[in-house]
């Protein structure tokens, strides 16, 4: 019998240690995909807020990828849709297991592993698409920096508070274990003072790393406006038109590219063919795929460079009401002007001039004259410093020598930025990079003397950035937006950024001190009740159970009196006990 029940008792134990090992498991398998949804899900929002704030760049993205798969749809568009819809169901089922951890509920079932695929398809799928974009445009990394400081408005709080918040678990558990301890409750205690001065340094990250838009000192200039190939947004780009617009909405100049035709012109062109901004098509069917610089002048002057603006209208303005019909009439009549023509209207409107130069293939017959020949224009035109010469390394000493009044531009890449020191060296005044620049590069440059111009910048909080990093000057389409900001899109003195951080932070602990749980005061041990087959039956070893241990022996007399009381409660009972067997005697008599 005591073999049996010893195997039972074993039986039970292993039972419960089977269920406890299970409840365990379960607790993890909950926790860990609920931090899988959370992660996920964090995932989706940045990647959505990506190609929202990434404006028209997802056109070229589009583009790109229609190039090589040979079907043109928005892609883009398709990505941010399957976003959305991983996104949403990474938030509802974070809070299904939210509520599931709280009960400690898990139910396995296919969806876990459903999930499970999604989240390492996605997620290696979000990983591999920055790194495409920037392997094909690394000014994209500049992009990101600074979408991600512009987040910060929301995620350092958030951030922050998830933070306090689990650290406030471990300060309870150590708590806990300082409690029961008996033995070196200091290292509890140290613990302890390890997590608060953890929470302290967390507060303190952004107050010694502030974001962009918390600026010290005074706010910076507001960079001056170059408009990209004119304002192409409002009129066909690298036309007279577009320069006028560029003027009409307070721009400081245009930037341009330089051709050479067949004989000898520069003239205003950006693509290597005729094909996208002009009519060639029907002017010169056979030589829609020639390079530009291989029709002569009168030739270029043929084609009209403005009605693809009209039938195309590459930015949606004509459809959004931006663009007068009385602007569209100037439109449709735009021809390819030259370098000389530019120039004039430049003086004329008070305007500068940034321009890139492209040149020919080298069989071209002014492949060798073509920056002689553009130095020599740009010279006789007589605007001197209005003038920024975008000019290489091997030319800069001829610009200083032969036109030093002209502004001489470098133009360099955001992955391999020369030193400061170096560039003043060359006598450069002015550093023509992409958006993959940052913060601190910037001002480098600005605090040796250099002006730094910053293209192409479409989106306003993109120019905000850039406006608070203290750039000189951007290159854009969005003249008639920007023209219109008299403040940055975020901005805020860092004075008071310290003071709304801080104020935060004092919320958050007070949160955190009023929601610590009251020590659990220890109960009372309460005494089990005896089993009566523990003890023995016979011999003067028996004990009544049912009267209380009493503290001393009565007296002798209290004694009898106890016995006599007894003896007549027994007597009563019994009298009693007669009475009704009598009464229910006599029913049972009547009922017979």
């Amino acid at each position: 019998m005591a073999i049996i029940i010893l195997l039972n008792e074993q039986g039970i134990g292993e039972k419960f240690d089977m269920t406890e090992n299970n409840e365990t498991k379960n607790r993890l398998r909950l926790r860990l995909h609920y931090l899988l949804a959370f992660i996920l899900l964090l995932h989706c929002l940045f990647f959505m807020v990506y190609w929202i704030a990434v404006g028209s760049f997802r056109a070229s993205v589009d583009q790109f990828i229609g190039d090589i798969v040979g079907l043109t749809v928005p892609y883009t568009t398709i990505v941010m849709v399957l976003t959305a819809l991983v996104g949403t169901w990474s938030l509802v089922r974070l809070i299904r297991l939210r509520l599931a951890v709280k009960k400690g509920e898990w139910s396995s079932s296919l969806n876990n592993w459903i999930f499970f695929g999604v989240w390492l398809f996605f997620m290696a799928g979000i990983y591999a698409a920055f790194l495409v974009i920037f392997k094909q445009n690394s000014s994209q990394k500049g992009v990101l920096i600074h979408l991600l400081n512009l987040i910060r408005l929301v995620s350092d709080a958030v951030l922050f508070l998830i933070a306090a918040v689990w650290l406030r678990q471990l300060i309870l558990y150590l708590r806990r274990g300082m409690l029961v301890a008996k033995r070196n409750r200091w290292l509890w205690m140290v613990g302890i003072v390890l997590v608060l001065i953890s929470v302290v340094g967390l507060w303190l990250m952004p107050t010694l790393l502030p974001p962009n838009w918390a600026y010290q000192g005074d706010l910076p200039t507001k960079p001056a406006l170059i408009t990209h190939r004119g304002a192409s947004m409002l009129a066909p780009e690298n036309t007279l038109a577009a320069a006028e617009l560029a003027e009409a909405n307070q721009a400081l100049g245009f930037e341009t590219d330089i051709r050479i035709s067949q004989d000898g012109v520069p003239f205003l062109m950006h693509d290597e063919t005729l094909t996208r901004t002009t009519n060639v098509a029907e002017v010169f069917p056979d030589r829609v795929n020639d390079r530009a610089s291989s029709f002569t002048l009168e030739e270029l002057k043929q084609l009209n460079a403005g009605l693809w603006f009209i039938q195309k209208d590459p930015f949606g303005t004509i459809d959004d009401g931006l663009v007068s019909q009385a602007q569209l009439s100037i439109n449709q009549g735009q021809r390819i002007p030259t370098l000389a023509e530019g120039l004039e209207l430049v003086e004329l409107n008070g305007m500068v001039i940034l321009f890139d130069m492209r040149y020919p293939p080298e069989d071209h017959p002014y492949y060798d004259e073509f920056f002689d020949i553009v130095l020599t224009i740009c010279r006789e035109s007589g605007l001197n410093g209005d003038v920024w010469f975008l000019v290489d390394r091997q030319n800069v000493q001829t610009v200083l020598e032969e036109a030093p009044q002209m502004t001489r531009v470098v133009s360099v890449s955001s992955t391999d930025l020369p030193s400061p020191g170096t560039l003043l060296d060359l006598q450069y005044e002015i550093v023509n990079v992409d958006t993959g620049i940052r913060t601190r590069e910037i001002r480098a440059y600005r605090e040796q003397g250099l002006g730094v111009n910053v293209y192409t910048i479409d989106e306003p909080w993109l120019f905000s950035q850039f406006w608070l990093s203290g750039v000189t000057s951007v290159t854009t389409n969005n003249v008639h937006t920007f023209s219109q900001l008299n403040t940055p899109f975020l901005n805020l003195p860092y004075s008071r950024y310290l003071l709304f951080w801080g104020l935060y932070g004092i919320i958050v602990a007070i949160w955190l001190a009023s929601s610590q749980p009251e020590p659990e005061l220890e109960k009372p041990r309460q005494m089990e009740t005896p089993d009566l087959m523990d003890f023995a039956a016979d011999g003067d070893d028996t004990v009544d159970t049912t009267q209380p241990p009493l503290a001393q022996e009565p007296a002798d007399g209290q004694d009898d009196a106890q016995n006599d009381d007894e003896e007549q409660a027994e007597e009563v009972g019994e009298e009693q006990a007669e009475e009704q067997a009598e009464e229910q005697g006599e029913e049972q008599a009547e009922d017979v």
